[in-house]
């Protein structure tokens, strides 16, 4: 990957996540600070969280990756909606 300009740099990466097939996620917040990269916001399973750890590394091989997203399972609902 061509690296952006450092300011583009986290939304760059952003969209990367958003677009790679492996990740598909939106809701990720993306901050670079000198040679790290730290990702937040929540993501439905470990297995999402590992897959995005992979890329963003793929994407910046030489820079330290910090996933601090958090792992929100889908709740099933508790009770059947009623249906009018």
């Amino acid at each position: 990957m061509t690296e952006p300009r450092p300011d583009y740099l986290p939304e760059a990466i952003r969209e990367k996540l958003i677009h790679d097939p492996r990740v598909a996620e939106q809701d990720l917040r993306v901050e670079v600070q000198a040679h790290r990269v730290m990702l937040g916001g929540n993501v439905a399973s470990p297995q999402l969280k590992q897959r995005i750890t992979e890329v963003a590394k793929e994407l910046l091989p030489d820079y330290e990756v910090v996933n601090e997203t958090t792992v929100v399972p889908a709740a099933e609902p508790d009770d059947e909606e009623p249906v009018s």
